[in-house]
């Protein structure tokens, strides 16, 4: 069955992974897994900050860190195997984050394992879009977000609020250029090495450039995926 893939879509801050796999997810059934917006909402959460684990992870989180590899597996494992029962495909924008996450240790399964397990080796495709930095740090640091639903501001609208559902719009606190220069250093120094150790097992790992618009993008992604 088509829609019952695993695609993991890597790429820098700003790169467009959140876009294309939400275009997947609504075009062909799949399940989105937000990372970044599941942990997320545990930060603003009133009650949830009264533990302290969700604390120190919201304050790497702030900081552009990336959180701790072991409290995002937990997470995201057990989000993926109910999603593999419930027989849709899973989408990811942001997961495997560390040589940790995506391969565990000899306590801990890792994603990738997981995803096998529920989809079949086969079934599990890696999107990486390439985007040149200077390209990501312009439009993360001219990015706003709706402080309800957490949509992107249109690119070319000028309205103060979100235009889906009117809330406010925010600049998160990620998308400082300070906090943008570390997230790209996290991400080239922690998610670079997940690559390389996946080519050498012979997954599918597909390049495309992310700088176009995302209609076109989404096309390239598709041809690649076979869709």
């Amino acid at each position: 069955m088509k829609n019952m893939k695993a695609i993991i879509i890597w790429g820098p801050p700003g790169s467009g992974k959140g876009t294309q796999a939400e275009l997947l997810a609504r075009s062909f059934g799949l399940v989105h897994f937000d990372t970044g917006r599941f942990l997320e909402r545990f930060y603003l959460d009133k009650n949830a900050l009264k533990n302290p684990v969700i604390r120190k992870e919201k304050k790497l989180f702030d900081e552009g860190f990336l959180n701790t590899p072991s409290f995002v597996l937990k997470i995201v494992s057990d989000a993926t195997k109910k999603i593999g029962k419930g027989g849709l495909g899973v989408v990811y924008s942001g997961s495997p984050r560390t040589l940790f996450e995506a391969y565990g240790d000899e306590k801990n399964k890792g994603l990738l394992e997981t995803l096998c397990g529920v989809y079949g080796k086969k079934n599990v495709h890696v999107i990486r879009l390439l985007v040149k930095d200077e390209v990501v740090t312009h439009r993360n640091t001219a990015r706003k977000v709706c402080s309800l639903c957490g949509l992107p501001k249109l690119a070319h609208a000028h309205a103060d609020n979100c235009v889906f559902c009117g809330a406010p719009l925010r600049t998160r606190s990620l998308d400082n250029p300070t906090v943008m220069k570390k997230r790209l250093e996290e991400y080239k120094e922690r998610t670079y090495p997940i690559i390389a150790k996946m080519k050498k097992e012979k997954y599918h790992i597909h390049k495309i450039n992310g700088e176009p618009l995302p209609f076109e993008v989404f096309t390239s992604v598709k041809k690649a995926l076979k869709l």
